[in-house]
C-alpha cells in the first residue's frame, strides 16, 4: 500500500504574504520557509481552565510535551477556520460549528530545534473555543499518532509553567506575543466578576 502523500503548505514571505508556491511540510521545515498554522484553545469559563494535550512521543517537534488543545498546519489552499475545525476533529474527535471558533490574535513563532534540522517560521492563527463548563475528558477521542493524553489546567498555573520554562511544556514566550492569550482570558474574567 502506498504511503499517503505528504501534506503541502503554502510558502509565505517573511511578512506573511502568499508567494504562490507550495511545498511538502518536511521541506518547509528543512528550508525554514514561512507558513501558516492554527492553534485552538478550549477554555472553560466556569473553572478558568484550558485543555492541554500531550504531544505523542513520535512527533518530530516537541515530542511528549504538553501543548495547545489542538494545533496543525493550514494545508495549501485551505482556510484558517476550516483547518481549525479539521484539527480539532482529527486530534480530539470533536466536531464544532464555525461560530464556536473565535480568532483572538495571530502570532509569529520563529525558532530552530532538533539540533538545527527543524526550522519553524510559522504564522499561527490563535482561536479560542469558550465553553461554560469543561468538556468531559471521556468525550475526547485522541488521535494516537498526534496526542497521547489530555488534561485541564488553570490558565494561571499554565502561564506560570511557561514563565519558568518548564521542560514538560512546549515553550511559548508569555512576555511576548503569546502573552495575549492570558491577557484576553484575564480581562474577560475581570469583566465577568463585575457583572
Amino acid at each position: 500500500m502506498a504511503a499517503a502523500p505528504e501534506e503541502r503548505l503554502d510558502v509565505l514571505t517573511a511578512a506573511g504574504d502568499k508567494t504562490g508556491v507550495s511545498k511538502p511540510r518536511s521541506e518547509v521545515h528543512r528550508d525554514g520557509d514561512y507558513h501558516r498554522a492554527v492553534h485552538v484553545w478550549i477554555y472553560s469559563e466556569s473553572t478558568g481552565e484550558l485543555l492541554l494535550q500531550r504531544r505523542a512521543d513520535c512527533k518530530d517537534s516537541w515530542p511528549g510535551q504538553w501543548d495547545i488543545s489542538s494545533a496543525g498546519h493550514i494545508s495549501a489552499g485551505d482556510s484558517s477556520l476550516s483547518s481549525a475545525q479539521r484539527e480539532l476533529h482529527e486530534e480530539l474527535g470533536i466536531k464544532l460549528p464555525v461560530d464556536a471558533f473565535e480568532l483572538i490574535f495571530v502570532f509569529l513563532q520563529e525558532c530552530v530545534i532538533n539540533n538545527g534540522t527543524y526550522t519553524n517560521n510559522e504564522y499561527n492563527d490563535v482561536y479560542l473555543v469558550t465553553t461554560l463548563n469543561p468538556i468531559p475528558l471521556e468525550a475526547f477521542t485522541l488521535q494516537e499518532s498526534e496526542v497521547s493524553a489530555v488534561r485541564y489546567m488553570h490558565h494561571d498555573e499554565y502561564k506560570s509553567c511557561l514563565a519558568i520554562e518548564s521542560r514538560e511544556f512546549v515553550p511559548y514566550d508569555v512576555n511576548g506575543q503569546y502573552g495575549q492569550l492570558f491577557s484576553i482570558i484575564e480581562e474577560r474574567r475581570r469583566l465577568k466578576l463585575k457583572m
